[in-house]
């Protein structure tokens, strides 16, 4: 019964950290459309200058 109570606390700790990084994902995307920008996953297209992060790995870029 101790193990299941450990796996309880576990999971309650998962949870919590995917929940922030959500919520910076979408803070991150709101800055960059603030910025007039668009978020692009890995890299910036061409003909486009990188202006911050949306998220993880997602990158704000503005057309230049």
């Amino acid at each position: 019964m101790k193990i299941l109570y450990l796996l309880f606390a576990l999971f309650f700790l998962v949870a919590q950290s995917s929940a922030q990084v959500s919520n910076r994902g979408i803070i991150g995307t709101a800055i960059c459309l603030s910025k007039k920008g668009a978020c692009f996953l890995f890299h910036c297209p061409l003909n486009t200058v990188r202006i911050g992060r949306c998220g993880l790995f997602w990158h704000c870029c503005r057309w230049a």
